[in-house]
């Protein structure tokens, strides 16, 4: 057991993925991409950074991950997650990149989080949340326009 819960088959390909990828095996890589797709559903690039210590409840069912994502340490995603671009242009220029994820973020199931954006430490996507703003430490986020609050209440992340 690893961070006190056993490592499910899809973080177990998400981290088989990655470490290819990082050593230039790409061939290997995409193979662990393809099986996560067609067995899980998850859209899941081997380029992401993800930390061993993350969780993908349900195996990431259904999730869609932008190449250039980060999650942090002890994060938690659910199922039909989306952390993906936004494709926004503003002042004549496209915003590009995925979203990053800071230590202990848990993003509930159905949320989408766009863009190149932050969310802080320890804070909550509640389901079916649309975020496309940065997020500070601390924060619970609801909604569809995302209302960010103070989170004052405890979670086992």
């Amino acid at each position: 057991m690893k961070g006190g819960y056993a490592m499910r088959r899809a973080e177990k390909l998400v981290q088989r993925a990655c470490n290819a990828y990082k050593m230039g095996n790409k061939y290997r890589a995409k193979i662990y991409v393809y099986i996560l797709r067609v067995i899980y559903a998850c859209d899941f690039s081997a380029q992401i950074v993800f930390d061993s210590s993350s969780q993908l409840v349900h195996n990431g069912l259904g999730c869609v991950f932008h190449p250039d994502t980060v999650v942090g340490k002890n994060c938690k995603i659910y199922q039909n997650v989306t952390l993906g671009g936004n494709g926004v242009i503003k002042n004549g220029k496209s915003q590009k990149g995925g979203p990053t994820l800071e230590d202990n973020v848990a993003v509930f199931a159905g949320a989408c989080v766009l863009g190149p954006i932050t969310i802080g430490h320890d804070s909550i996507i509640a389901a079916n949340t649309v975020v496309t703003k940065n997020v500070p430490p601390n924060s619970l986020v609801i909604g569809n326009p995302a209302i960010i609050k103070e989170r004052k209440f405890d979670y086992k992340f």
